[in-house]
């Protein structure tokens, strides 16, 4: 097996083996990835992977360390994500809080998990224009990039990181990933995605996520360099009803333009 980005000609010749989803993030996630949608699937599939196996020989030893500061920006907005899930369905204390978030990096971080996750099949290559993006040696396309979706209604919390499924175009080509974090559903897209679902509404790039619990609220602030970040995807807590279950606790709001 070659490293995926052979593209870019400076490859340091040894491959790594280390987790293409990193295991910090993974520790957090749980104990296994879904992965469904792929070409190389049956339709309906999906995968269960148990993240101790999550390591494959599919970056060469440079290009790993040049995608690692990566993992960092994932993991901590996960961290941060689930801290603030958690704190809204606690009886604790809630406090105001603003947190920014590189907007690009965790776009790439997600571009990185999808390249990882089409390197391991061995059935796809990797797109070039992908792997020039995903070392900024050019920017997303127009239109391109995390989008966050869905519609208003009782959300399941269910922290399992990687419930990632392909979006293929009409020729059947991957034409980006759905990734559900949390109950947060998000789009990484090459080009500009059409919803068919009713009642569906999204955000491109928006400038915030919003936690909130009774007056207070915590903010996920995003940047996008160049881009200017427009909208808020705003989540509140409501009252537990008969069964004690986070999904009777979180209502997806929604998405609301400032």
């Amino acid at each position: 097996m070659k490293c995926y980005a052979v593209y870019l000609g400076n490859c340091s010749g040894k491959l790594s083996r280390e987790h293409y989803i990193s295991k910090s993030a993974l520790e957090l996630a749980g104990k296994t990835v879904s992965v469904s949608g792929f070409p190389w699937q049956t339709p309906d599939q999906s995968m269960e992977i148990g993240i101790e196996s999550l390591t494959s020989k599919i970056l060469c030893e440079h290009h790993n360390s040049e995608l690692s500061p990566l993992d960092v920006v994932g993991s901590d907005f996960l961290r941060l994500l689930k801290a603030s899930i958690e704190g809204v369905a606690s009886d604790g204390e809630f406090k105001n809080e603003t947190v920014h978030i590189d907007g690009l990096k965790l776009e790439a971080w997600l571009l990185k998990v999808l390249c990882g996750t089409i390197a391991l099949s061995g059935r796809s290559k990797v797109p070039e224009e992908w792997v020039n993006i995903l070392f900024q040696n050019r920017p997303f396309p127009k239109d391109s990039g995390l989008y966050f979706f869905g519609a208003p209604g009782l959300v399941k919390w269910n922290f399992n990181l990687m419930r990632m499924s392909s979006v293929q175009d009409k020729s059947g080509k991957i034409a980006g990933a759905k990734f559900g974090i949390g109950g947060i559903a998000t789009l990484l897209a090459f080009g500009k995605p059409i919803f068919e679902e009713a009642g569906i509404d999204y955000l491109y790039r928006p400038s915030s996520l919003v936690f909130q619990k009774e007056s207070n609220a915590k903010h996920f602030e995003f940047s996008w360099g160049s881009h200017q970040g427009y909208g808020s995807m705003n989540v509140r807590v409501t009252t537990a009803h008969e069964q004690d279950d986070l999904s009777a606790r979180f209502i997806v709001m929604p998405l609301k333009n400032k």
